[in-house]
């Protein structure tokens, strides 16, 4: 288990999950820049964005604000948060211009970024912007590339690489990042045979956005594949993303389940499974919750809050929640 000290983490309102719909762009993006003011102000050590272009769980033509122009933004109004993507889609952009554009959002926050990268899988996100949709198997070697080529840009005065899948000649990448040695890395995703492997061998972080019991088994995995090349698994940071929504009793939790809105964004999920994974209850149910993936070896939360951009819950858990935990 890692002595890593706790940290939190909370996702801006950006759009993806249908929260800006019928909301002019501009009061959009306003609302955006306050709110992860007031998350810095309240104490959040870093704020985070999704890699989408359209929206879940429903395709609608509504404001979803791109991630890295939306950093680049928010690293001009925060001072002091870490500002990090769950995750880059590696296929969403050339893998040398993602290094670039990354390396850019460090220099301009001052050192702040965090580079969160996966394979990506929304294929009806590529389908709608024309990106050819590799198999699960070519995704994954593109990301292993990825994480090989891109702390050779950000170090090395010049690089070229012949990959499979990437292919460099000569390439730069100034401004370099000011965080060192380096920007740090988080790998999303929990596929047991490779994902978890390449995230033993590249990622300062990790994240799966799973129960408990699978956080724990990957957990596991992860820990037995870094034995394997000889590093220490206390050395990756293991973080978790689920929902959260912090309600004031039992009543006003089945209230808001019942509605439209709550529950399970997706609707994919019956209410007990959703309500087992994810930090939404009372105060005290969400620190019981939060603690288990504590003594798990979770040690960074990034939290999306179901009631942003109200600041309800996203204060409520660092005041009310955050003092109950060990």
């Amino acid at each position: 288990m890692s002595n890593h000290p706790i940290r939190h983490g909370a996702f801006v309102p950006q759009g993806w999950k249908l929260e800006y719909t019928g909301i002019d762009p501009r009061q959009a993006w306003e609302t955006s820049v306050a709110w992860a003011q007031y998350a810095e102000e309240l104490g959040y050590d870093h704020l985070w964005v999704y890699d989408h272009v359209e929206t879940v769980p429903r395709r609608e033509r509504t404001h979803c604000f791109e991630a890295f122009t939306m950093l680049a933004a928010l690293s001009q109004v925060t001072e002091t948060a870490e500002l990090g993507q769950l995750v880059t889609c590696v296929g969403y952009r050339n893998v040398g211009l993602l290094a670039k554009e990354a390396a850019c959002v460090d220099v301009m926050s001052n050192g702040r970024l965090i580079l969160g990268i996966g394979a990506g899988w929304f294929d009806r996100e590529y389908q709608a912007y024309g990106y050819e949709y590799p198999s699960n198997r070519d995704r994954l070697a593109l990301l292993n590339e990825a994480l090989e080529v891109i702390p050779k840009l950000w170090s090395e005065e010049t690089v070229s690489y012949a990959g499979h899948y990437l292919q460099l000649d000569g390439a730069y990448c100034e401004p370099a990042p000011l965080r060192s040695p380096r920007p740090p890395i988080l790998v999303g995703g929990g596929g047991e045979k490779v994902t978890l492997r390449i995230a033993a061998r590249h990622a300062d972080m990790t994240n799966w956005q799973v129960g408990l019991d699978s956080f724990i088994h990957k957990s596991n995995l992860l820990e037995g594949y870094c034995e394997e090349i000889g590093r220490d698994p206390n050395s990756i940071i293991r973080t978790h993303g689920p929902d959260c929504l912090i309600v004031n009793n039992q009543n006003e939790l089945e209230k808001w389940l019942d509605t439209k809105d709550g529950g399970h964004l997706w609707a994919a999920t019956d209410h007990e499974e959703y309500l087992r994974d994810n930090f939404v209850g009372t105060v005290e149910q969400v620190a019981e919750k939060a603690q288990a993936f504590l003594d798990a070896g979770c040690s960074e939360f990034i939290l999306w809050f179901r009631d942003a951009p109200s600041y309800d819950s996203l204060t409520a858990w660092l005041q009310e929640v955050v003092p109950l935990l060990d």
